[in-house]
């Protein structure tokens, strides 16, 4: 909802105080803001009222990220992703470990490539990518993890490959992430293994293959 005053325009999120789930996510990117404003717009204030608990943001008019090939959101999306890179976890709020993410379906070795000590935005689709004066925001901070600093860049380029970019044009894009490049080959295989078992055994097989198959594609073969 945007709220426009007198001096002011926020947007302004809120959800039931009775809905558990929802508000822990909102709680979550309350606690992140302070941590995030160089990349997400401000909490300006909180606010409970009538069983509904509120926050307002600095109002951005802007639009969502066009991922599609040739698009010219697609340098301004990575400038972005290098710029939340410097983001730096508060120290009042834990934040996960994203292996905690995946427990269910880890096997040896696996934790270990996803340890790291970036903050992970872990959601970046078009929806959470707002474009505003060529400048952009990354919002909706509320399924953050710890890892290595890779991890948000990786899952967008999936999301160029969703909006129809061939997978080599995705990893030519990702190749703009120095961290990436250095990433052991060996840590990024098992990350791409361990999403790809995850959403297989959240959604089954056939239909978690699409998904799978664009993440398997961010790494080309060995002996390429």
């Amino acid at each position: 909802m945007i709220l426009t005053t007198k001096r002011n325009v926020f947007f302004v999120k809120g959800v039931p105080t009775t809905e558990f789930k929802p508000l822990d996510a909102q709680i979550t990117e309350l606690a992140l803001n302070s941590a995030v404003r160089g990349v997400s717009p401000a909490v300006r204030w909180e606010a409970i009222a009538d069983e509904w608990h509120l926050i307002a943001f600095d109002y951005v008019d802007g639009r969502h990220a066009d991922l599609s090939p040739g698009s010219a959101d697609l340098r301004t999306v990575a400038h972005l992703l290098k710029r939340a890179q410097a983001c730096r976890p508060p120290q009042a709020y834990r934040v996960p470990a994203l292996a905690e993410r995946y427990r269910p379906v880890l096997r040896p070795g696996d934790a270990e490539a996803l340890a790291g000590m970036a903050l992970l935005h872990t959601d970046t689709n078009p929806h959470n990518l707002l474009i505003a004066d060529r400048c952009g925001y990354l919002i909706d901070w509320a399924m953050p993890a710890l890892g290595p600093s890779w991890v948000d860049p990786a899952q967008t380029a999936v999301r160029l490959m969703e909006a129809d970019c061939p997978p080599g044009d995705a990893r030519a894009w990702l190749a703009g992430f120095p961290d990436w490049e250095r990433a052991p080959r060996e840590a990024r295989e098992r990350f791409v293994d361990v999403v790809c078992r995850d959403w297989t055994a959240r959604v089954g097989e056939k239909l978690a293959e699409p998904s799978n198959a664009r993440f398997r594609s961010l790494l080309p073969p060995p002996d390429a």
